[in-house]
């Protein structure tokens, strides 16, 4: 009887994630009258399909990438190949799609892994989300600041705001240096068996491992900045590359630091694009367009190719 139960919530559990998923991107088209005008009524003709092309062949290799960093993080607690860390990354993004900030996706990868590993790999997750992260707050001081002073807002760039930006960089990187040495202390305390288990995805990395996931993560940063720029080409925004560079990252560190719940993501995306691009070009309509069209690309598409996969995969119990 528990053995059915078990099947039962395992079926279950997969339904609503292949039905959220779905859902979800259905509703962001429809809801977002440029997403819709797009999509369905061409309203932004164009003949350069090259670069569209592009930015669909850059998409698997910029999941790939992070399947790679993902697979090196956990190579500690668990060898994984490089297809299974595929499948693991785009189920985890079948769930970040419709929770706040993703958090869902750290739930969402670990069920390609061993039972026994899978609260570690949920810090393990962690662990390469905040080194992506870091990669994208350090590109964001350094194009932030460009970014004004381009603009002629020289008066929002002090000296003492470089410094204490460039002090707060400094930090975070210290901090996630030590993150094994802090778990390592956490494991000497006693805390509840789970906490204990999701610390020693942690507690087994080592500085090296940290080393590669953040050279890793500034090659997975250059590959979605280059689909952007693509996009801003395609879309006719005519825009420069040193500028394109200026305002995507920009536009990543504000995303980075702005909450948000995922089914808004798309809206908030294209606001700040327009606030951000929008010095620099008039053309809206395609500054929206190359926005959105990267969110659908590189989100909302492997998104629903990971909730087919999740729903393929033998999962033997929820936890």
């Amino acid at each position: 009887m528990a053995l059915n139960q078990r099947k039962i919530w395992v079926i279950l559990f997969k339904s609503i994630i292949f039905i959220a998923s779905y859902s979800f991107v259905a509703y962001r088209i429809y809801a977002d009258d440029h997403l819709r005008s797009w999509l369905f009524n061409g309203e932004i003709p164009t003949k350069a399909d090259g670069w569209l092309w592009l930015v669909f062949l850059l998409m698997p290799l910029n999941w790939l990438i992070e399947s790679e960093k993902w697979r090196l993080l956990l190579s500690p607690i668990e060898k994984v190949g490089i297809l299974k860390a595929f499948g693991g990354v785009l189920a985890g993004l079948s769930i970040a799609i419709f929770t706040p900030n993703r958090t869902g996706e750290y739930a969402g990868r670990i069920w390609i892994l061993r039972q026994r590993n899978r609260l570690a790999g949920i810090s393990v997750t962690i662990a390469g989300s905040i080194a992506q992260s870091g990669v994208t707050f350090m590109i964001g001081i350094i194009t932030g600041w460009l970014w004004l002073i381009d603009v002629q807002k020289e008066s929002l760039t002090t000296p003492t705001q470089l410094t204490l930006a460039v002090v707060a960089v400094l930090a975070g990187f210290i901090v996630f240096m030590m993150l094994p040495t802090i778990a390592e202390k956490i494991s000497k305390l006693k805390t509840p068996k789970v906490i204990a288990k999701i610390n020693d995805g942690i507690k087994n990395l080592n500085r090296i491992l940290l080393i590669k996931s953040l050279l890793i993560a500034a090659l997975r940063y250059g590959i979605f900045m280059t689909q952007f720029i693509f996009l801003l080409i395609y879309f006719k925004t005519d825009i420069s590359l040193y500028e394109s560079f200026l305002c995507i990252g920009m536009l990543y560190a504000a995303m980075l630091v702005i909450p948000t719940i995922t089914i808004a993501e798309p809206g908030i995306r294209g606001s700040l694009s327009l606030l951000i691009f929008g010095v620099f070009s008039p053309n809206e309509a395609g500054i929206l367009a190359a926005s959105l069209t990267l969110w659908i690309i590189n989100l909302a598409i492997p998104a629903l190719i990971g909730a087919l996969y999740l729903a393929a995969l033998k999962i033997d119990k929820l936890w």
